[in-house]
């Protein structure tokens, strides 16, 4: 519509407007694209609410621009309603201003290590992710394997990452930086050399599930390996298809089978950051 309005406004010979529209449409794009940018760190609802928003500032700006073509031909000449028009798009425009002001402090997610408070909520994720795992007849997590405190404890200050959202933790993940032994030895290869970054016990609370909080962790992983500049591997049982689909969802590619703990066999993926 940006691109129609300018089309107008040029043969009019309007060139002031037309200088405004092509800023106006310049700051759309950004604005937008600033957005997409970020997105993994606001929550998905703040998300949509914010692109709907810009999406009606849009029309009103579309709008306005169609009717003043049309009216440099047809003279309609309706008294006020240009004034009317830019009153509602300036309203629009606050509007928004004050609703991101305002909920993005709230909204705006945290990635962190994990700390000694976060224990019980942790351990309350992975036993949920068991007993998912349980249900649909994949042998991870199951048995001796089933995770406890103990799991937490050995890696809590140390590379234990939780993801925070109304100060509630909605997903975690183990980044073990350095060799990983398991991974030495792998029947096929590696995409990724070292130094790497494995991504071990990756878990969202089943209340925050449908809400992409596991694909905005795995982002913020990214981004903090690299900073680290180090690669990304990861593994997941054969059976875990939600798990397998998720991992190649975000980019990572199947390289083989590698045994865990000399007894668990695993398929391996890994993705390259450090270009």
């Amino acid at each position: 519509m940006f691109i129609f309005g300018l089309s107008f406004k040029a043969s009019t010979g309007d060139y002031i407007l037309l200088v405004v529209l092509v800023l106006i449409e310049f700051a759309f794009k950004i604005g937008f694209k600033y957005i997409n940018s970020i997105n993994y760190t606001i929550s998905d609802k703040f998300y949509k609410k914010i692109l709907k928003m810009l999406n009606i500032i849009n029309f009103e700006f579309d709008f306005l621009f169609v009717y003043l073509f049309f009216d440099s031909i047809f003279e309609f000449n309706i008294k006020y309603l240009v004034g009317m028009i830019f009153g509602i798009l300036v309203m629009s425009i606050i509007f928004f201003s004050l609703f991101v002001s305002l909920n993005l402090k709230y909204e705006v997610l945290t990635f962190r290590m994990a700390n000694e408070s976060d224990r019980e909520s942790i351990l309350e994720i992975y036993l949920e992710g068991a007993e998912s795992l349980k249900n649909d007849g994949v042998d991870q997590w199951q048995g001796q394997y089933v995770p406890s405190f103990k799991d937490i404890d050995e890696h809590l200050g140390i590379d234990l990452y939780v993801l925070e959202y109304h100060k509630r933790i909605v997903s975690t993940a183990c980044l073990v930086e350095g060799i990983d032994e398991d991974y030495e030895n792998i029947n096929g290869k590696w995409n990724t050399s070292l130094p790497y970054i494995s991504i071990h016990k990756v878990a969202t609370s089943n209340e925050y599930k449908k809400q992409s909080f596991g694909r905005k962790m795995m982002s913020y992983i990214e981004n903090f390996a690299k900073r680290k500049r180090m690669d990304l591997r990861i593994d997941t049982h054969k059976d875990n298809k939600k798990m397998r689909n998720f991992i190649i969802s975000c980019g990572y590619k199947y390289t083989g089978e590698v045994i865990l703990q000399g007894e668990l066999e695993r398929l391996a993926y890994d993705k390259v950051i450090v270009k």
